[in-house]
């Protein structure tokens, strides 16, 4: 017998998303503050779209970042998470990727009509000040790549 896949045994539809965790040139990194919870930008990954494609779409338009000056540089960690859209129930698959920004910490625009109230600029030494308001799933992420990636050198 086998064990069934989380899909599977929740027996709920999967939907995907894909997003970034965004540094800049000043070792910054990005997060947004929706709904009452520092987050990351991320967004679903729309019909024919593939994932790089929609995470970099996806954090210019919850950021308004230059996306001229994204650029993906290693995958993350995938997350799952539960939601609901029109009162369904859903897993959702969330693709991370590491991005750089190639500018420092430049303007942004918070897309409001998604509830994203602010975006900040965050150095890695104040991400303790910022931990009990990130989603499990963002401290996750961020706690991979603080391990395993913040501090090897760029090319």
């Amino acid at each position: 017998m086998s064990v069934p896949t989380l899909s599977e045994g929740l027996d709920l539809p999967v939907i995907e998303s894909a997003g970034g965790l965004v540094c800049n040139r000043s070792h910054h990194l990005l997060l947004m503050f929706k709904r009452g919870k520092w987050d990351m930008p991320k967004g679903r990954i729309e019909a024919g779209a593939g994932k790089e494609d929609s995470a970099l779409r996806e954090v210019q338009e919850e950021t308004g970042l230059n996306i001229d000056k994204l650029s993906i540089t290693s995958n993350l960690p995938s997350t799952w998470h539960t939601t609901r859209h029109q009162n369904i129930r859903y897993l959702k698959k969330t693709h991370w990727y590491l991005m750089h920004y190639d500018g420092n910490d430049d303007d942004t625009a918070p897309q409001i009509e998604e509830g994203i109230i602010e975006c900040r600029w965050v150095h890695v030494s104040d991400l303790p000040e910022y931990r009990e308001l990130l989603r499990a799933r963002v401290n996750y992420v961020v706690d991979f790549w603080h391990e395993n990636l913040a501090y090897v050198p760029k090319p």
